[in-house]
């Protein structure tokens, strides 16, 4: 379990909404028995929630743009999470710059 790896969303109520959580935790409270995640939407809800931004990053997972949706973070039990199916490490800047932008970092 590492900061930006992305699991799949195992709650069937709201997985046609958000297939995807993306752990945004640090590493450094990694004892905790809670995640912090934020859920991925696939990018035809983003107009329920704006235009692509620093807040809404949007990035391709499995060939589908799909957005972060940064004021749904929430705390999810650890055992809670679905299966790990991959990392948005690559996008860490973008995912930090939404961080920053929802706690007033700037």
């Amino acid at each position: 379990m590492a900061r930006f790896d992305l699991y799949a969303n195992p709650d069937d109520d709201t997985r046609r909404l958000a297939p995807y959580l993306l752990d945004v935790q640090s590493t450094h409270v990694g004892i905790l028995p809670t995640r912090i995640v934020i859920p991925v939407r696939p990018g035809r809800q983003l107009a329920f929630s704006g235009k692509p931004s620093d807040l809404l990053p949007v990035f391709e997972i499995h060939g589908e743009d799909c957005f972060l949706d940064t004021p749904a973070m929430s705390a999810v039990p650890l055992n809670a999470l679905g299966k790990h199916i991959g990392s948005l490490s690559a996008h860490r800047e973008a995912i930090l710059a939404a961080l920053d932008r929802i706690f007033g970092a700037y």
